[in-house]
């Protein structure tokens, strides 16, 4: 789910606006009104695919984050917070020991980069990879994962503005606590909803333009971006863990240089 601050849209690619003879495709929406087509167009912006992750990468990740996490010396061994800015308790790598459990994740991570940048292809936006795969149409093959790892945030903790490396970055919602659904409902009512809020920042505010984008949290939901799109994460104020994943990818043509 998302919530956009100054405006509403909806992340999606595709989407009914909701008025009669109102269709949306990327970037676009057309709107007829007392029989005149109007065609609004949205550029200028990164894309961020939203999708659901499987139950079986959700059991796995989360019953490695729930031995490391619950030692303080695997928390330790493990430990990945000076790669990191979150102001939160632990964060650590994802040590997956089980061969077949860790092709599975890493097929899974590499299958939504493709697919991002499939569609990106598509729709004529990508335009490094084309000049150094020759137009190639991208396969898991392509996308390498850099970095893995798991962010285990309290009560008044939080993460402060900031960007990745690689060309891909997501984040996966591993747990959310079980207060937090009710203290959201009671955000919605404020003039400016933020608490538990992951929020997205790019260019800057003019009239007419948001420049930002609240996403809520829901387990499952995976968020991919461009790892130069900044982002932050606001505290929340209930009891309970929000545990969530995060990764980095690159792109590389089966031939060519990667940039």
């Amino acid at each position: 789910m998302t919530i956009n601050r100054r405006r509403k849209t909806n992340s999606r690619a595709t989407m009914n606006m909701g008025g009669k003879g109102a269709t949306t495709t990327h970037n676009q929406t057309t709107v007829k009104t007392e029989g005149i087509e109007l065609n609004w167009k949205q550029t200028f912006s990164p894309t961020i695919l939203e999708s659901k992750v499987p139950k079986r990468f959700l059991d796995i990740v989360n019953n490695i984050g729930d031995e490391v996490l619950a030692d303080d010396g695997l928390s330790k061994k493990y430990d990945f917070s000076n790669s990191l800015v979150g102001k939160v308790s632990k964060e650590v790598s994802i040590p997956i020991k089980n061969p077949d459990d860790a092709t599975y994740c890493l097929s899974m991570m590499r299958m939504y980069c493709k697919e991002y940048l499939k569609q990106m292809q598509e729709w004529g936006r990508s335009y490094e990879w084309n000049k150094a795969s020759d137009s190639a149409i991208p396969k898991e093959e392509n996308i390498s994962i850099s970095q893995s790892w798991i962010v285990s945030q309290y009560k008044n903790e939080y993460n402060p503005w900031h960007k990745h490396s690689g060309h891909f970055s997501a984040v996966i919602y591993l747990k959310i606590p079980d207060g937090m659904e009710n203290h959201f409902v009671k955000e919605t009512q404020d003039h400016y909803p933020a608490s538990g809020l992951l929020e997205f920042s790019y260019g800057e505010a003019q009239d007419m333009r948001s420049d930002t984008l609240m996403c809520k949290p829901e387990v499952g939901m995976i968020l991919l971006f461009p790892s130069y799109l900044k982002h932050s994460v606001y505290p929340f104020y209930c009891d309970g863990e929000r545990r969530s994943m995060s990764f980095n990818a690159y792109w590389k043509p089966t031939k060519g240089r990667v940039l």
